[in-house]
């Protein structure tokens, strides 16, 4: 398999920046991983703010609640802009993740025109 499909399939199954420490571009890979990163921790910052906010109003005599319940409470709490940045993060790292496929395969893509040209000479 070449390089350009070898670090496509990287960044496309293990993330964005995974092709490109395959390539052996460590400062471009690091830069994805990290901005993915601190995506993830902006979502699971919003997620733990929310269940925290859910937990205080569960009526300490219930025993289960149901799932309409649940989503009356979530939906209660979820404010806008929690709702934004949310999506917000989520895009972005759709967007780091699809440019991270792309240009791992354009990388590779021209590593393998290089290699197969040097040894053609």
């Amino acid at each position: 398999m070449k390089k350009a499909l070898k670090a496509a399939f990287l960044s496309g199954v293990l993330g964005a920046g995974a092709g490109h420490l395959y390539l052996k571009r460590y400062r471009r890979g690091a830069f994805l991983i990290m901005s993915t990163l601190c995506c993830l921790v902006v979502i699971a910052t919003q997620a733990i703010k929310q269940a925290q906010i859910i937990f205080r109003e569960i009526p300490k005599e219930s025993e289960l609640l149901n799932f309409d319940e649940v989503s009356v409470l979530v939906t209660k709490n979820f404010s806008t802009e929690d709702f934004l940045l949310t999506n917000f993060a989520t895009m972005l790292i759709m967007l780091i993740w699809t440019f991270g496929i792309f240009d791992a395969y354009k990388i590779g893509k021209d590593m393998d025109k290089a290699k197969s040209s040097s040894t053609n000479q």
